[in-house]
């Protein structure tokens, strides 16, 4: 029951994400079958019903046995409609130029249950001519019903046949119709539109929303950062403008920490990254930034030393940070710097080494971790993506909770399957998932306004 229900709301999410997709399938299955349907040639029917009976006896018992055997006869009738001796004449008389095997294609013959009635329904270009056609053929059956039926003492046809309703030239055509052909035509192309929608939806593999963050790792989701104008170019938002919807959703996921650290305190944050280009340097600086309060100073150090990044955000050169104090060259508080007006500090990756894995790995950066867990309240190591060096793994062990970057526009569910493993294997206490550039909520774009910063 309940992977049918999860089919259905994911039938119903490809529906309302690919509406536009199933509209435009819809109407030009429409238009096309109203087309096609317009350009076939216009057919006409015309039906003409008779009656047949047998003239012998007057009692009631002569009456039901003649009633039984004429219906007995009604198929061998029927026959006689579509055979030679009844079209040839109907050809000569209306002049057609035609043979009786194709002329039977034009012809629908009828027998109603259990009676004694027969329906000629033709069928031709025209109205007129298929209410002649039928009228003819009506005829020339009663004369050879006539001929061939028994006869009676006096020399007469025991089988009387009468045309109860004449066959009259219709007024509209009877195919195609175009409006059916339009109705089916637009039922085809909403179908097609909603198979193609829901086939978009499960080839796409990437975790757009919160509830397929969750579910494909049940690990837990911190928060969600949408698309913002104010992360576009590396800013940080919480200092850009406080009040923005950006700010918010950093700060929810800076409360969302706070109920982790019920467990077993969290100190020092490793954020990481499936796979370049998925923001977990934005994330890494945007929440220390909303983690930096009065009380509370935070150390943000960028551990990526292949890509390093956080040093723009800050506005800085970087070209002295992590590596030079790793080996010696010069003190913590030399190579770190403060953001103004915050209480968070910035120790840029430095110059750029020949083995980042080697100083990493180092007794220098264990060392390091472990001395500014005590001067920091927070300890934030940015370090490369996990699927594509090892440091991050090698990093793990000196966190105490990793923090997993998810790009709605770019991760895909085998790429976090991948991390969550290696980072799980390696030792690392996943705290959750983060996810950049989801969707923005309606309800909240409503009270926040954000401008390009």
């Amino acid at each position: 029951m309940s992977e049918q229900k999860t089919s259905m709301r994911s039938l119903l999410a490809a529906i309302r994400k690919f509406w536009w997709l199933v509209a435009v399938l819809a109407l030009a299955g429409g238009a096309a079958s109203f087309a096609y349907a317009a350009a076939q040639t216009p057919l006409y029917q015309a039906t003409s019903s008779l009656h047949f009976a047998l003239d012998q006896g007057a009692s009631a018992v002569d009456l039901n046995q003649g009633s039984a055997y004429t219906q007995s006869q009604m198929l061998s009738y029927a026959q006689l409609v579509e055979g030679s001796r009844v079209l040839e004449p109907v050809i000569d008389e209306l002049g057609l130029d035609t043979t009786p095997r194709e002329l039977a294609r034009s012809i629908q013959v009828t027998i109603p249950q259990d009676t004694v009635t027969l329906k000629i329904t033709a069928t031709t270009e025209g109205p007129e001519s298929s209410a002649e056609l039928a009228t003819s053929i009506s005829e020339h059956l009663i004369d050879e019903v006539q001929e061939i039926a028994p006869r009676n003492p006096e020399g007469g046809s025991t089988i009387t046949v009468v045309v109860y309703d004449g066959a009259v030239a219709p007024e509209h055509q009877s195919s195609p119709d175009k409006t059916k052909a339009a109705a089916l035509g637009l039922g085809a192309g909403a179908v097609a539109g909603i198979a193609a929608a829901f086939l978009v939806v499960a080839v796409d593999t990437r975790l757009r929303n919160e509830d397929q963050l969750a579910s494909a790792t049940g690990i837990p989701v911190l928060g969600a950062v949408s698309r913002s104008p104010l992360l576009a170019h590396r800013s940080i938002a919480t200092i850009q403008q406080r009040l923005s919807r950006t700010t918010e959703e950093f700060l929810r996921i800076r409360s969302a920490l706070t109920y982790v650290n019920v467990a077993s305190e969290v100190k020092v944050l490793l954020i990481t990254a499936c796979k370049p280009g998925e923001g977990k340097s934005t994330i890494s600086v945007n929440l220390a930034m909303a983690l930096a309060s009065e009380e509370d100073s935070v150390l943000l150090i960028d551990a990526d030393l292949r890509r390093p990044r956080a040093h723009e955000y800050a506005g800085v050169d970087g070209a002295v940070g992590l590596t030079n104090v790793l080996s010696g060259e010069v003190d913590l508080d030399v190579a770190t710097y403060r953001f103004p007006g915050t209480a968070l500090d910035l120790l840029p990756a430095g110059t750029i080494p020949p083995n980042p894995a080697e100083l990493l790995t180092s007794a220098a950066m264990k060392d390091l971790v472990a001395a500014v867990s005590h001067r920091y309240r927070y300890v934030i190591l940015d370090t490369p993506p996990v699927l594509s060096v090892a440091d991050a793994n090698l990093l793990s062990p000196l966190a105490d909770g990793t923090i997993v970057t998810v790009d709605a526009q770019k991760t895909r569910r085998v790429s976090l399957a991948q991390t969550t493993k290696i980072l799980t294997g390696g030792g690392a206490r996943i705290l959750g998932t983060v996810l950049n550039r989801a969707r923005p909520v309606r309800d909240r774009d409503g009270y926040y306004s954000e401008t390009r910063g």
